[in-house]
């Protein structure tokens, strides 16, 4: 295990965040991004709400905290804390439980990218996604979690659910995606198990873009990549994907984070990414070693 409490680092990552209501009525995203001093951590978080805004509102708020330093309501006697695919596991379930007991039906699909020196953490539930330019190629560091993809669809018939198809697959006939934070009217068909891939960095990571489904329903993964990388910064790239996502067609909220990360793989010890893990409980393998 990598400790990570104690003396904080300067972080050399450029960021910029652009977000929008688009045709809804509420805003139902919330979003955390920037550096722990006391860790030396990085983190960037989507948090795309369904039902209200209250799941997604939680979930920014007490992921990072509760997974980094144990902090926070959702995450007491959580103990001491280390840059771990299991800590950030115990986190997303940690959140899961609290929202559910907030007695609200609100739900939310989240992704978190955590950066540490070299080393990548990246996880999900539902179908919030992170890209990362990967040398000339673009890599996904998230598998969108949908009810009609086979794996998903035999959990949930296995723990006596139903994958109804009206214009998408749905979990009971209701929800679009499979995995989620809070959601408790669809327990334990929908559930709040993340996937987590953990690695190395290496000097072709040159952008990542981290979204909700309201910008991926519209633009592929290398379309969001090379908007990014011909941008003039990340704020700019942001801005940039939301308003492609609102041309094309997009009706829900957008929120964009977009990471410029060549100062900091600069000095990185590979030329490209390495992914050595994959964590996930709810798949019939649980952990696959690359």
């Amino acid at each position: 295990m990598l400790p990570i409490r104690g003396k904080g680092q300067e972080m050399d990552i450029l960021y910029g965040v652009a977000e929008t209501i688009g045709m809804r009525r509420e805003m139902e995203d919330a979003h955390r991004v920037g550096a722990d001093e006391r860790t030396g951590v990085f983190s960037a978080e989507v948090c795309d709400g369904h039902a209200g805004s209250l799941a997604a509102t939680i979930a920014a708020q007490m992921l990072t905290p509760c997974f980094l330093l144990g902090e926070g309501a959702a995450c007491e006697k959580m103990g001491e804390r280390g840059f771990t695919a299991e800590n950030l596991r115990e986190a997303y379930l940690a959140v899961d439980r609290y929202i559910v007991a907030q007695k609200t039906e609100s739900g939310a699909a989240a992704a978190a990218l955590y950066i540490h020196e070299n080393r990548f953490l990246a996880a999900n539930v539902g179908d919030v996604r992170i890209v990362i330019g990967d040398g000339p190629e673009t890599v996904d560091l998230t598998v969108d979690h949908k009810p009609g993809d086979p794996d998903e669809r035999a959990r949930i018939e296995a723990l006596g659910g139903r994958v109804v198809s009206y214009d998408v697959p749905r979990v009971q006939g209701i929800l679009s995606m499979s995995r989620s934070l809070g959601d408790a009217p669809l327990k334990p068909f929908v559930t709040a198990e993340p996937r987590i891939a953990e690695g190395l960095l290496g000097t072709g990571n040159d952008v990542a873009v981290i979204a909700c489904d309201g910008l991926w329903d519209a633009l592929t993964s290398e379309e969001a990549a090379a908007i990014a990388r011909n941008a003039t910064g990340p704020g700019h790239a942001a801005r940039l994907l939301e308003a492609a996502a609102m041309e094309r067609g997009s009706t829900d909220n957008v929120t964009v984070i977009v990471l410029d990360l060549r100062q900091h793989t600069a000095r990185a010890g590979r030329n490209r990414l390495y992914v050595s893990r994959v964590l996930d409980r709810a798949r019939p393998q649980g952990s696959v070693q690359s």
